[in-house]
């Protein structure tokens, strides 16, 4: 009898739970999504048809701007940002939604169906609120790459239908394929490793794959974002900044995932463990971003010149 009551509880838990968490999150999207496509001028949302309009962070003063030859440069002016047409941003939320319905049920199957549901809006909220946080610091209080481009960049997403705040939904559901690939893959590859060590290898494999995608994504063919100049640093034209980034998130949020959760729920029981949960990826959020202004200071006086690798005069 006890055993069913658990069970029975347990069951009623996830289901309110579904509703609650589920629902906020839905509502957030549809606000965001709002606020992005019919109030831009509130968050100073750069325009996908008049790239001559970004007086905050002029094309000129962007990381693509030196990739692209004369005729990409025109074609961008004339004819806006590639890719941001109805049908190609609906195929990318779709090919999203599939993976992320995949990984769902995988981790549902082999963790249980509330640790596979934290593990998305977790993981959702994480990187939803991560990557807003550093595009609106970058856009409203560290200069945009104008004012002082020594001090921060930015970046902002052009293609999206759906938003989590400034943040399309389809990066967020790929930041959780992503994490949760490469932190499966590490747990199969090295079962006898403690946590720690696996959320290493998972970030560091999350931060490699990242690797290669970023700067083909960011190509003039695709320009998925876009940054802004200000990082010291860059690899393969993307500032170093962004793969610290893939590190930290992955690498911490596994920790606070498969430790810190599970201990929140034994200890304060499902519904205080999972809100403290949240709390933590909340302050995290905050820690991970004042991290990665500190070192992009650090970096400025250690590398004053600036190096980029291979070299911005470089034909690639």
């Amino acid at each position: 009898m006890s055993h069913a009551y658990n069970v029975s509880a347990s069951v009623d838990f996830d289901r309110k739970f579904s509703i609650i968490a589920f629902g906020l999150l839905i509502a957030v999207i549809i606000f965001s999504t709002y606020l992005h496509h019919f109030q831009p001028h509130i968050l100073n949302v750069p325009s996908n048809t008049n790239v001559a309009s970004w007086k905050m962070t002029p094309i000129e003063h962007t990381w693509i701007y030196d990739r692209m030859n004369a005729a990409e440069l025109e074609k961008v002016k004339t004819q806006g940002i590639p890719g941001t047409d109805f049908f190609t941003m609906l195929v990318y939320l779709g090919l999203s939604l599939f993976g992320t319905y995949l990984c769902f049920s995988h981790a549902k199957k082999h963790y249980s169906y509330r640790m596979a549901a934290l593990f998305l809006i977790g993981s959702f909220i994480f990187t939803g609120l991560q990557e807003t946080l550093m595009i609106l610091s970058g856009r409203f209080w560290m200069g945009g790459g104008q004012i002082d481009p020594n001090v921060w960049g930015s970046y902002w997403f052009p293609q999206g239908l759906l938003w989590f705040f400034e943040t399309p939904v389809w990066v967020c559901l790929c930041w959780f394929i992503i994490a949760y690939s490469c932190v499966w893959v590490a747990k199969q590859v090295f079962p006898a490793l403690p946590l720690w060590s696996r959320a290493l290898i998972g970030g560091l494999t999350a931060m490699v794959i990242d690797l290669w995608e970023d700067p083909v994504l960011t190509s003039p063919e695709h320009m998925k974002w876009i940054w802004a100049k200000g990082d010291h640093i860059g690899i393969l034209g993307i500032p170093h900044g962004n793969f610290l980034g893939w590190f930290f998130l992955i690498f911490w949020f596994v920790i606070l995932w498969e430790k810190y959760l599970p201990l929140c729920e034994k200890r304060r029981g499902a519904g205080k463990g999972t809100l403290a949960f949240v709390g933590l990826i909340l302050i995290s959020n905050i820690i991970v971003l004042a991290i990665l202004i500190i070192e992009g200071h650090i970096m400025i006086r250690v590398f004053p010149q600036g190096l980029h690798i291979p070299p911005l005069s470089w034909d690639w």
